[in-house]
């Protein structure tokens, strides 16, 4: 990371809030998409904590420049807390999987994924960029095969990673 000034790295922050504040918004509002997270709030509940190792695990490297171990550390504990809370992969390539390979299978790939942003948040704009191709991608799977709770998990996130980049892109003013 070349950069003439000093440049934040609490993306996480904004990206979070605004996260957040979509949905705050989004059940405020009389719109059929309150009903669909209504529906699913047991799922939301269970993520929350997974998702917020994982933020907190990202905030502290920001701050704390943590040891690769330590990051580790709280990126498997992560993925092991969301496969528990449900997130799994049950097959690959349309082949079932046992029970103990999914486990693995699954918190390899929330790893591996975690550490893939890590390795390419080197260049401004790059990591928001790809993030947000994959959530469009996911939002569109999403849509297209009915999982509404998908595209409503999705969309603002599209929205806030296009907010981000805004200021991630060259000259970068926040990481």
């Amino acid at each position: 990371k070349t950069h003439p000034t000093v440049t934040p790295r609490t993306g996480g922050i904004p990206i979070l809030l605004s996260y957040s504040g979509a949905y705050a918004l989004v059940l405020l509002l009389p719109l059929s998409t309150s009903a669909i997270i209504a529906a699913n709030r047991t799922t939301i509940d269970r993520l929350l904590p997974p998702v917020g190792l994982i933020f907190l695990t990202g905030l502290l490297d920001d701050w704390l420049c943590l040891k690769p171990w330590q990051k580790l550390l709280g990126q498997v504990g992560a993925a092991a807390w969301a496969y528990g809370a449900g997130v799994r992969v049950l097959a690959v390539g349309g082949h079932a999987i046992p029970p103990w390979g999914g486990a693995c299978v699954t918190m390899a790939w929330l790893v591996l994924c975690c550490n893939a942003f890590n390795l390419i948040d080197g260049i401004d704009g790059l990591a928001a960029g790809v993030g947000l191709t994959a959530t469009l991608t996911t939002l569109i799977a999403g849509l297209l095969h009915g999982d509404f709770m998908l595209a409503v998990a999705t969309a603002p996130l599209a929205g806030c990673l296009v907010g981000f980049l805004y200021y991630n892109f060259n000259p970068a003013s926040i990481f």
